[in-house]
């Protein structure tokens, strides 16, 4: 595996991102709650989710915390190489059944396809989620 510039992330950057926002968005929590709870502007959040900028990994342990897991959680599905010969092992503590979901939203090819599924659950979850006090 080829290292990537210091200063440039990588694919696994761009997972470890994506991994954020799937959860973060699993907590119905917008890109603005997250920022003000760790300091930063929300336009950072997006550069960390998207993978253009890399996750420091004291922040990415504190998002961690506000999104209920562990830092491992992020690098779960991670095809590269570990420090050793072996791929990396996973760390997680999802159920299948969250995996399974996991995967199969990963697995949607476009945005608009899923936005329309995070309607749905959305839907679907509302009568069983507290309401924030606005």
């Amino acid at each position: 595996m080829p290292i990537p510039h210091p200063r440039q992330p990588d694919q696994i950057d761009q997972h470890v991102g994506h991994q954020v926002r799937l959860r973060r968005k699993a907590r119905h929590m917008s890109m603005k709650e997250l920022a003000q709870s760790l300091g930063i502007t929300y336009q950072q959040v997006q550069k960390y989710e998207t993978g253009s900028n890399r996750i420091p990994v004291s922040r990415l342990a504190f998002i961690a915390e506000l999104l209920g897991g562990s830092p491992g959680d992020f690098y779960d599905d991670v095809s590269a190489p570990a420090f050793a010969e072996t791929p990396q092992q996973a760390f997680s503590t999802l159920s299948s059944e969250k995996r399974r979901l996991l995967n199969a939203f990963d697995a949607i090819p476009t945005a608009v396809a899923k936005n329309a599924l995070l309607d749905i659950a959305d839907q679907m979850a509302a009568p069983y989620v507290p309401q924030k006090n606005e």
